[in-house]
């Protein structure tokens, strides 16, 4: 009794501060082992609130597919003439299905059908789809953009780099887009629970703790005192205030610090505790992405002198869409008294924060969060230029952070050399000790795999820390030692890599194409089996079955398999080449001249079904 009721004194003491705080390890629900409580429970106490958080666009950020949740008034269906593929969307009931097909005349050349099982998009700009299969989650190549009711594909995937239903979404995609999910260890897009929408605790940080104090009739007067059982945003300093908007509304080239992941940033931290974001500079152009509106406002005059804040003008409570004009117009004439530009507008935005296009995004308008005078044609005659990645939450990132952003840049954006370059000096200038990793990364998209050996071999005996990163570094020496036929050591690498994420299914891919080349198909099939337990719609386990059944003269298993490649993927080389095999060594000329004529319309300039033809009279002597 009496340790009870010192603590309840200390508790008092820590909880009843008055004023602001500035840091986040004041909190005691920021403790590492305090439990998400989810929206639900925060609803039963705050239910007005709620009502109205959740018709704004982070409460509709991610749904269920009911037909109250979609946009869609008609069902529109879309065309990619790259891949010469339909996708046309259905309900059946209240389920919402994609329908991806591909005609020849009246004849269904292809069709394959996917159960959405999640609307992600606010609904203010877009509605996208995604698809779970045993907690894998991928996105679906159909978009829904609903400021212009008009369907196209995904962003991302037009001019020919439609990746159909094989875009992962991984940690960093989705928690931006979503409360926190229960991310799978040892995978990139294995989750064991997804909820459905940015919750309270994105914002207020988890609420254990505040739930328990409240229903043991602990109470702090807010009026007066911080309630320290749970974070109250408006409580924090400007600048923290930022950094919590920002988590989510700064888009760019985000690059980890070691150790951390993007389920680490709480309510009261600073983003550059967890991650730097890079965005790329120009010269002479004012152009922007659509979740710029942190990076935009912080180039203001307007937020350079004086304490504005992103809740200056908006309530995250209340829909934008719910709110007029003369609101934001009211929140201007705060500072500004009288307009100095042209009077005759509708409101103050459509001059200062004009809408334009994103450049990351089709089909959509968004407000330029810049606030100032926006000249037309800026950038009219004037010689765009490129000036480098800018981290723009940390104004002084490591050596390491600037080099793994140039890297990332490199892989997952755009292949130009420039980026290569400017991460190898930096690469210079980082201990050896730390440059592991990137330096890998470097030297395979260099293709350089010789050096990537050379330089594994120095480490071999060092110890790292087990990291998604790390396990990435271990596959990619791996495939270099397969490069050079060194089967033994490459099946060690993947091995290493398997051991730190063993649901990275590309991971159990490239260890059972080496088991193949080592003519260990036992293995290689239980590593192809094992993919398809854990992901019945990966093309790539099905083809390689199919390989070994052909390798074992079961030609009947082999077609199975390989039949599923294909209607998985029409245009899978890999899977049309086997069956060209297949029908070789079963001496069937016409199925095998077929498939290799498929082949050749595809990639006409593929070598192997080139020579194939080429022979294929001997073939078949």
């Amino acid at each position: 009794m009496r340790l009870l009721i010192i603590f309840l004194v200390f508790f008092f003491v820590i909880s009843c501060k008055q004023g602001s705080v500035s840091e986040y390890h004041d909190y005691l629900n920021l403790n590492d082992t305090v439990q998400y409580v989810g929206k639900e429970t925060c609803k039963q106490c705050h239910l007005d609130i709620y009502q109205s958080y959740m018709r704004t666009g982070m409460g509709k950020s991610l749904q269920y597919p009911l037909k109250k949740n979609s946009d869609m008034d008609t069902i529109i269906s879309i065309y990619d003439k790259d891949k010469d593929l339909n996708y046309a969307p259905y309900w059946q009931n209240d389920s919402l299905w994609i329908h991806e097909y591909r005609t020849n005349g009246k004849d269904t050349t292809h069709s394959l059908k996917r159960k959405v099982d999640y609307i992600i998009g606010s609904g203010h700009h877009t509605n996208s789809h995604l698809f779970e299969i045993n907690g894998y989650l991928h996105q679906i190549p159909y978009t829904f953009y609903t400021q212009k009711k008009i369907a196209d594909l995904p962003p991302g995937y037009e001019n020919g780099n439609n990746s159909r239903f094989n875009r992962e979404i991984g940690t960093e995609c989705i928690t931006c887009h979503n409360a926190y999910p229960h991310h799978t260890e040892g995978s990139f897009n294995k989750y064991d629970f997804v909820p459905d929408g940015i919750d309270c605790e994105r914002c207020h940080g988890p609420g254990e703790v505040h739930v328990q104090q409240k229903r043991k009739g602990i109470f702090v007067d807010t009026s007066k005192y911080i309630d320290y059982s749970i974070v109250n945003p408006s409580k924090l300093d400007l600048d923290l205030q930022f950094e919590l908007c920002q988590r989510c509304h700064l888009q760019g080239t985000s690059v980890l610090h070691e150790g951390k992941n993007y389920f680490d940033f709480k309510p009261g931290m600073k983003l550059s505790d967890i991650f730097d974001v890079y965005v790329p500079r120009y010269k002479n152009n004012e152009s922007f992405i659509m979740a710029s509106h942190a990076d935009r406002l912080k180039q203001s005059k307007c937020f350079k002198s004086s304490d504005m804040n992103c809740i200056t003008c908006h309530n995250p409570h209340k829909s934008v869409q719910e709110i007029d004009d003369n609101f934001f117009d009211k929140k201007c004439m705060t500072c500004h008294q009288t307009c100095e530009e042209k009077i005759n507008v509708s409101n103050c935005a459509s001059c200062h924060m004009p809408e334009s296009s994103s450049i990351d995004i089709p089909h959509v308008t968004i407000t330029d969060h810049k606030i100032g005078i926006h000249e037309e044609n800026l950038n009219k005659n004037n010689v765009i230029s490129f000036l480098g990645l800018y981290s723009v939450n940390n104004n002084s990132p490591s050596n390491l952070s600037k080099a793994k952003a140039y890297l990332k840049r490199y892989e997952s954006f755009e292949q130009n050399p420039f980026y290569l370059d400017s991460a190898k000096v930096f690469l210079d200038r980082i201990q050896e000790k730390d440059k592991f990793i990137p330096f890998i990364q470097f030297l395979y998209l260099n293709l350089d795999y010789q050096a990537i050996i050379n330089y594994a071999m120095k480490y071999e005996e060092t110890e790292f820390d087990n990291s998604e990163d790390l396990a990435v570094a271990f596959s990619r020496i791996g495939q270099s030692y397969l490069e050079f036929d060194m089967i033994d050591k490459s099946i060690q690498y993947f091995n290493k890599a398997i051991t730190i994420s063993p649901y990275k299914l590309e991971f159990q891919l490239k260890i059972g194409t080496a088991y193949v080349e080592n003519k260990d198909f036992d293995k290689a099939r239980d590593c192809f089996e094992k993919i398809l337990r854990l992901n019945p719609y990966n093309k790539q386990a099905y083809s390689n079955l199919g390989y070994l059944y052909i390798l074992n003269k079961e030609f009947y298993n082999a077609k199975k398999h390989l039949d599923k490649a294909i209607e998985l993927d029409p245009d899978y080389i890999s899977a049309l080449e086997n069956l060209t095999l297949l029908y070789i060594l079963d001496k069937k000329k016409d199925k095998a001249d077929f498939y290799l004529n498929k082949i050749l319309e595809i990639a006409p300039d593929n070598k192997r079904a080139q020579k194939l033809f080429e022979n294929r009279s001997q073939t078949f002597d």
